[in-house]
């Protein structure tokens, strides 16, 4: 597959399908595992950070020093992500699922 640049991006379509894939397996692991919504979101914080993380470095075209604002951006891009699907699971169990 080719490569899909965007704004100092290069993103390997096949290793992100491969990464999603792998993502989608742990979540229905864990949804398998774990009935209750609550515990299941803040359970999936940890590897959708993992995830956006090593998708967004790895695919970062030019990789920059310690104080690079990119790479900072790209760490509160992961966590907010991560915080969202455990508010998501949180809002999931005060309705009831």
């Amino acid at each position: 597959m080719t490569p899909l640049k965007k704004r100092g991006y290069r993103f390997d379509l096949r290793r992100l399908c491969v990464a999603t894939l792998v993502l989608g397996l742990v979540f229905f692991t864990a949804r398998i595992a774990i009935r209750d919504s609550l515990t299941l979101g803040y359970s999936m914080m940890i590897p959708v950070y993992a995830f956006l993380s090593a998708v967004l470095e790895g695919s970062r075209i030019d990789k920059g020093r310690a104080w690079n604002i990119r790479a900072w951006g790209e760490t509160i891009i992961a966590a907010s992500a991560a915080a969202g699907v455990g508010y998501l699971g949180y809002r999931l169990w005060l309705l009831g699922y």
